[in-house]
């Protein structure tokens, strides 16, 4: 009987028994031979008491339960010999054959192993909101609305995006702020409007029954705070002008929620929490000024299905980033899981910080003790929590199999051997990264926000109750009060340097972005 790759037959038997004797466990009558059992699966019928044998393929460890419905197991033993606690931790390079006794079952029974590993980094990713860059809007509801266009006019320098009387489909915009960012303008009956929370938000927002919210806005009080011009610039140049409610600060929230400290703002600042991570965010979201370290990269989205397709040889790599970075190294990584379910799109762009991974393994009959199928649990931060509103994290279950090398690592070599079956819970797609940070440069593309400035706030990373931001916090006027007087900056929504709109590299004293990284890794 063969029992794995390189060991079989009545050879294999002997290996096993040895192993077995030579820890302490006597291989006596009436069976003195170890029966393999399969990783993840289990043997029934058994009887008397027997020996048994299960591959661990990984070096990266985990834990090992073996049960047995009657009787009791005993004696289990590593592959160097040494007793191990059954359902403990195995430990690193522990890859190898562990055996074990059934002793003093009456009757037939049932053995089973289960092998669990969970990676966790040191520092778990915090959540974030990711600030989406449209704008508000007044647009068709998107249920039970009319079908036409009912508003016919705007104020201020909203822009009426959709024709007077006109049919339109559900969701669809009419009015769109202009170049202040600001949506002025109040529908008209049959129409609606939603806010949506920028980085360039006023004090307040008015909605559509003429209530007044008070809303977060980040950058109105660093411009306060500052005496700067950061939230115009970013209405005036940042806006969103599409239907797409996904496109946001995600990147520059995911690579602040993994290299920082989760933000404390000063007494003093005035700022939220939630304000805060905003503007680490504008900070963070600048692919040029991020440097990647080890990668799985430019993987199709497929989705994943049994058999043959395109994700399939990348189920390898994604793996090896999860075992050696999160499990091995207690690293949190950057991964693009792309959309939600159930109606999310392949393009879609959700950068999130994974902080935890849960793999379990399962043999897979006839193919060798180092084949294995794995049911992956991919944890990351929630990147929709504004308010301690969503602080559910995402988790994404992967499904695939894979062949280890003989030194516990998954073997790249035989990548096209694997089989990416299937994606679950909060994905859809395949990833399109997942990727170590092993640096960044903390300037976005808004020029007037600076890390000096926001470490001079945070108490988490760099600040100090110390000097003005240790008193009280000033009173903030609204955008029509502070900026009265001031014209859009740089206003216009045409398309400038470096892929935003309106973007000028020669603004006086703006940064100039510092290349880390070639941007495809970003899906930009």
């Amino acid at each position: 009987m063969r029992i794995g790759i390189g060991l079989g037959g009545v050879a294999g038997w002997a290996l096993i028994a040895l192993a077995m004797t030579s820890s302490g466990i006597a291989a006596t009558a009436p069976q003195d031979r170890v029966t393999p059992i399969p990783l993840g699966g289990a043997l029934t019928d058994q009887r008397g008491d027997r020996f048994y044998g299960v591959y661990i393929p990984t070096r990266y460890g985990g834990s090992l339960t073996i049960t047995a419905s009657e009787g009791s197991v005993e004696g289990l033993m590593g592959p160097d010999g040494r007793p191990r606690t059954n359902g403990g931790e195995l430990g690193q390079d522990q890859h190898g054959w562990y055996t074990f006794a059934v002793k003093g079952a009456e009757g037939p029974y049932r053995v089973s192993s289960k092998f669990v590993q969970v990676g966790e980094a040191a520092r778990r990713p915090w959540n974030f909101y990711y600030w989406p860059t449209k704008g508000d809007s007044i647009h068709e509801p998107w249920a039970g609305g009319n079908g036409r266009v009912d508003t016919t006019y705007v104020n201020g320098d909203d822009r009426l995006v959709a024709t007077p009387g006109s049919y339109i489909a559900p969701g669809q915009d009419i009015v769109l702020p202009g170049a202040n960012g600001l949506l002025e303008t109040m529908p008209a009956e049959g129409d609606t409007a939603t806010w949506f929370p920028n980085l360039y938000d006023d004090l307040t927002w008015r909605g559509p029954e003429g209530t007044l919210y008070q809303t977060p806005s980040p950058l109105l009080k660093y411009d306060q705070l500052f005496g700067s011009g950061a939230r115009g610039w970013e209405s005036a140049n940042a806006q969103n002008q599409d239907i797409n409610r996904w496109p946001g600060h995600c990147l520059g929230g995911a690579v602040a929620s993994i290299l920082l400290n989760e933000p404390i703002p000063a007494p003093g600042s005035g700022m939220t929490r939630d304000e805060l991570k905003a503007l680490w965010s504008e900070l963070g979201e600048n692919h040029l000024n991020h440097r990647i370290g080890d990668f799985a990269t430019d993987i199709p989205g497929g989705p994943p299905r049994p058999g043959v397709d395109v994700t399939d040889r990348f189920a390898p790599q994604v793996h090896r980033m999860f075992e050696q970075h999160i499990r091995g190294r207690r690293q949190a990584l950057l991964s693009n899981m792309r959309a939600f379910p159930p109606n999310g799109k392949e393009n879609e762009v959700w950068n999130q910080g994974v902080g935890k991974v849960t793999t379990t393994y399962y043999a897979i009959p006839g193919k060798g003790e180092r084949s294995v199928r794995l049911l992956v649990e991919a944890e990351a931060n929630t990147g929709a929590n504004l308010n301690e509103g969503d602080p559910k994290p995402r988790v994404v279950i992967y499904e695939y199999t894979l062949v280890y090398g003989l030194d516990g690592e998954i073997d790249q070599s035989k990548a096209y051997q694997s089989d990416w079956i299937a994606v679950r819970g909060d994905g859809m797609f395949a990833p399109l990264n997942v990727l170590e940070l092993a640096e960044s440069r903390w300037q976005g593309h808004n020029p007037y926000v600076t890390e000096a400035n926001i470490r001079a706030v945070d108490l988490a990373n760099g600040g100090g109750q110390v000097g003005r931001f240790a008193g009280a916090p000033p009173q903030f006027r609204p955008v029509g009060s502070y900026e009265a007087g001031r014209g859009p900056a740089f206003a216009g929504f045409g398309e400038g340097g470096m892929g935003i709109p309106g973007f000028q590299n020669n603004l006086p004293g703006a940064p100039a972005p510092r290349r880390g990284v070639l941007s495809r890794l970003f899906a930009r």
